[in-house]
């Protein structure tokens, strides 16, 4: 069974495909922060829709895929234990990460992600792994 905040997951990423910011804002918090640990060009903590939605698309500019192998989900988080397929121009990079996501009044209000090597993460984001 699915739970809800995977839903406002699911809603979240069909809204970031299509700017649809309206939807954005229904299921992610004005306020809310993104944590991308590191010390690359896209690490940091990110504060506020535009912004968060501005981080995304500068990682997006990869073309990016994800398994995910476990979910765990109650009423406030969800963790998502993934393995990560970004494909650069001149170069490949596979990476397990593991997403929490934080929800209060049924809207995503933080979000972190954790990697398995951050030196090597940090480096393919600077562009040294390319």
């Amino acid at each position: 069974m699915t739970h809800a905040n995977q839903e406002i997951i699911h809603r979240f990423f069909d809204a970031y495909g299509k700017r649809d910011m309206d939807a954005l804002r229904e299921v992610m918090s004005e306020d809310v922060t993104w944590n991308f640990p590191g010390r690359s060009q896209v690490s940091g903590v990110i504060r506020g829709l535009p912004d968060v939605v501005a981080f995304f698309d500068r990682i997006s500019g990869f073309e990016m895929r994800s398994e995910t192998y476990v979910t765990g989900a109650n009423d406030d988080y969800i963790v998502e234990a993934q393995r990560t397929y970004t494909v650069a121009p001149d170069s490949d990079f596979e990476m397990e990460y593991c997403v929490l996501w934080r929800f209060a009044d049924g809207k995503i209000v933080n979000g972190t992600h954790l990697c398995a090597d951050q030196h090597r993460a940090d480096a393919f984001f600077d562009g040294a792994e390319r």
